[in-house]
């Protein structure tokens, strides 16, 4: 299957010496370039080319830009961003965003043209190893995240109404004294709330209270 391409870069020697290569391939057709994110969006609109090869850095729209549009218009050409810039959330952010693949323009040129094919065959997760290995311990981080909080919000289930209102409240940083005049009770009440809530959530301290509110964030008024 011949797979039509159109490669984004705004440094026409890089861009000359990459279409020179993929000519080569008698499975792969350049047929536009684009020196900038604008351009790139035109001659994805005009040739509906299988894959997009683009650049990160390029004058009138950035890469993200250039993806998060093409999104949005629910266009069918897959992307592979190949690129020198290896900011963290930016690369995380162009592959949410729903890029095939993040290559480093230092890959062999046969990996880039191997990652082309891919990405027009539908493939996704097409990564240099160590954007690679970034995606993926981000991945495994926002996993945890999630975990803590599906744990947290088990934990919880087991307070009151009242008893969660105080937690947020210690967590917001008032004393025992100003939650009381909040709720409009005795301060030895909110006293015997706070040592439920510590048994309950299986903490003994105020401070521990208070950085597991905001590590698991969870602890949020109602109806945020």
């Amino acid at each position: 299957m011949l797979l039509r391409l159109a490669l984004a870069d705004d440094h026409p020697t890089f861009r000359a010496g990459l279409r020179a290569h993929l000519d080569r391939e008698p499975d792969l057709e350049v047929v536009a370039e684009a020196s900038s994110g604008p351009e790139a969006l035109a001659v994805v609109a005009e040739h509906a080319p299988d894959v997009l090869v683009l650049d990160m850095e390029m004058p009138g729209l950035t890469g993200l830009d250039v993806v998060e549009r093409l999104a949005e218009q629910g266009s069918e050409t897959a992307v592979l961003v190949l690129s020198a810039f290896e900011d963290e959330a930016y690369i995380l952010g162009v592959l949410d965003a729903g890029a095939a693949g993040y290559l480093s323009k230092r890959e062999p040129l046969a990996a880039i043209a191997e990652a082309v094919r891919g990405a027009g065959r539908g493939d996704v997760g097409w990564l240099s190893r160590r954007i690679s290995a970034l995606y993926h311990r981000r991945r495994q981080q926002d996993q945890g995240r999630a975990t803590r909080r599906s744990d947290a919000e088990d934990a919880l289930a087991a307070l009151s109404a009242r008893e969660r209102e105080v937690a947020l409240l210690v967590a917001e940083g008032l004393g025992n004294l100003d939650i009381a005049d909040r709720l409009f009770v005795t301060e030895s009440t909110i006293k015997k709330h706070v040592h439920t809530v510590y048994d309950k959530l299986g903490i003994r301290t105020r401070p521990q209270l208070v950085a597991w509110a905001w590590r698991t964030g969870v602890l949020q008024p109602d109806g945020d």
